[in-house]
């Protein structure tokens, strides 16, 4: 399904400001006025600050289309959090597209799981539409990510993008809206993206991140041919829990650019309590070169030309300036005003807030290798609202988050200590106590089993286990071997006797059989014999036993002789068996009905035939 008519709404909303446009069905006609170029930015911090620049960039620019993707767990999460929904809301009201994030594990998550996140965004917080991230970019994907699409527009949410972080197939373009086509650190080579300068550039996009400036000449360059970037200067671990502070002057850049003259940007100063509510009315003062450029009262919006100013905040009776958002405690304030910049600034009501800390807390302490491990946080004091990260002890760490639970998978044996670490909403960090947990390889039971041809057991026969040409181990049949649950190892077995290994119960025939062991695993190995005995009987038609009667058995080897008669056959073997009669014993028929005196059979097995005479 082609995805055209979804972003043809999404450009049309964003230039419903500069030119109104014609309603056609489901979608809208895009305006000609509409930018080259929009933002599309991974806004994965917890609304608050960040989220307002958002909403003051788009305000200053408001013919740039800008759309945020919000991540509160990797995904919506366990539940609704009040405060995503008024800050989404408050984004969709200043003009930004807001889209869900789901998680795809390059199509290995199950698109059940998919959908369900789906539903999630779009019951709990009305989202416009959905960033499916981890997205394939090799042939074979695209009906994952169609189908997953176009559940997500049969709910609404129609404006969708994929991301595969890097370049990929034009067969995507008809899976999702928008698909970005470079998410690394530093910028890309644009020489290496030609082959896309015939596809609609609303449908690309790049995201590089670790780039410490604006950079202008890449940007007008990127922009002829894609149709939504973003560019940052955080960096990993995780390059989207802040804002560059050149974000405003990117979208200034696709507006259109400076107009000239002197550039002027705002500042905002607005005054919180420590649980983040509004204290209105406290006395601000901002300078430049220690003269007063204005005064008032908060909230308070400025216009002002580049350059550095300082802030002051003033008291009001027991209403006590406590720290800005940086945590600096400082009451004056020094600003390198270059682009729009809001400042909060926290003060004590009369309230005093207990010391920040956090416990940590796990499901379990002691657990199999490749099982999972729910991890609690009991976050108390501070200002809420909170979020907290696990170092797992071994190396790495989980990122912010303000879920209710972490669940980790450690897949090595060993001992581990765990800590969490909460940050509160004024900066303050404290750190937990040590949680020790020890992981144990889990294992499995690897049964050996030999049999005949029939399927009878046959036992005794050597049997031994290598891995990486190391020997496990060694037994004679049947044996049980206990092993590492996930790993791979090398089995073999002997021969013994007139037995020869012919094939295991899977059908192959190869005597070294590898087995990668998920669970407790039995496998038997098939033996056929070498020699087998050809018995010869005579008997009347009343089954009565006649011996003496002549027989000739020739064929692979020969022999001869009177019934009854033994011959040891070689399996697998042709013979002829010939009867011969004597004086009134005259040969009828053999047990199987044949009636001529010569039979030619192969025995894979121990056989008797019996010859029927009449008198």
């Amino acid at each position: 399904m082609k995805k055209q008519s979804s972003i043809r709404f999404v450009a049309g909303a964003f230039a419903l400001l500069l030119l109104a446009p014609l309603m056609t069905g489901k979608g809208m006609q895009v305006a000609d006025a509409a930018p080259a170029a929009g933002i599309i930015v991974p806004l994965y911090t917890y609304p608050g600050g960040t989220w307002d620049t958002v909403v003051k960039t788009k305000n200053n620019h408001p013919a740039v289309p800008i759309v945020a993707i919000v991540n509160p767990a990797n995904g919506p999460g366990g539940s609704k959090d009040s405060n995503y929904v008024s800050g989404i809301a408050q984004l969709k009201a200043a003009g930004v597209v807001v889209i869900g994030y789901v998680s795809t594990a390059y199509t290995s998550r199950s698109l059940t799981a998919v959908k369900g996140d789906i539903d999630k965004w779009g019951s709990w917080y009305g989202v416009d539409g959905i960033f499916f991230d981890e997205q394939t970019n090799w042939a074979g994907g695209e009906s994952y990510y169609t189908q997953a699409g176009d559940y997500a527009e049969s709910k609404g949410l129609g404006f969708t993008v994929g991301n595969p972080g890097a370049n990929s197939l034009p067969s995507y373009l008809s899976t999702v809206d928008v698909v970005l086509i470079y998410e690394s650190p530093g910028l890309p080579n644009l020489s290496n993206y030609v082959s896309w300068g015939s596809s609609a550039k609303d449908q690309l996009g790049m995201i590089p991140f670790s780039v410490s400036s604006l950079p202008t000449s890449w940007l007008k360059d990127a922009t002829g041919f894609i149709g939504w970037v973003y560019v940052t200067s955080d960096g990993l671990p995780n390059p989207w829990d802040s804002l560059p502070t050149y974000f405003d002057d990117t979208a200034a850049l696709l507006d259109g650019g400076s107009t000239g003259g002197v550039p002027t940007h705002q500042l905002t100063v607005k005054s919180l309590d420590q649980t983040g509510n509004p204290i209105n009315g406290m006395w601000m003062e901002v300078k430049q070169n220690g003269a007063t450029v204005s005064t008032g009262y908060t909230p308070l919006t400025l216009t002002l030309k580049d350059g550095t100013y300082t802030v002051s905040v003033g008291n009001y009776q027991q209403i006590i300036f406590d720290h800005w958002s940086d945590g600096s405690k400082s009451s004056t304030k020094s600003i390198n005003l270059s682009s729009n910049t809001a400042l909060t600034a926290y003060y004590n009501n009369g309230v005093v807030t207990s010391p920040l800390s956090v416990k940590l807390n796990a499901g379990k302490t002691a657990a199999l290798a490749g099982t999972s491990i729910t991890f609690g946080a009991s976050i108390l004091g501070g200002t809420a609202p909170y979020t907290w990260s696990i170092n797992y002890g071994d190396g790495t760490s989980s990122p912010y988050v303000s879920a209710s639970t972490i669940s980790k998978v450690y897949n090595k044996a060993g001992t581990y200590t765990a800590v969490a670490n909460a940050r509160d909403a004024t900066g303050k960090t404290a750190t937990s106590n040590p949680v020790a947990l020890t992981i144990t390889e889990s294992t499995s039971t690897l049964t050996v089993k030999t049999v005949d041809p029939l399927g009878s057991a046959i036992n005794g026969y050597y049997t031994t286990l290598w891995q990486n040409g190391a020997l496990v181990g060694s037994a004679y049949s049947p044996t049980s071997f206990t092993l590492k649950t996930g790993q791979t190892y090398q089995l073999s077995v002997a021969d013994y006797g007139s037995y020869v290994f012919d094939h295991w119960n899977d059908g192959s025939t190869i005597r070294q059989k590898t087995v990668t062991l998920r669970e407790s695993t039995t496998v038997t190995a098939y033996y056929k014999t070498t020699k087998v005995t050809l018995t010869i009987k005579s008997v009347g038609l009343d089954s009565s036993p006649i011996t003496g009667l002549w027989t000739v058995i020739s064929g692979a080897g020969s022999m001869t002789g009177y019934t009854p008669l033994s011959y040891t056959a070689n399996s697998g073997s042709q013979y002829t068996v010939t009867m011969g009669e004597y004086q009134n014993y005259v040969f009828d028929h053999w047990e199987n009905g044949s009636t001529s005196k010569s039979r030619t059979i192969t025995p894979n097995s121990n056989t008797v035939l019996t010859a029927f005479y009449r008198q």
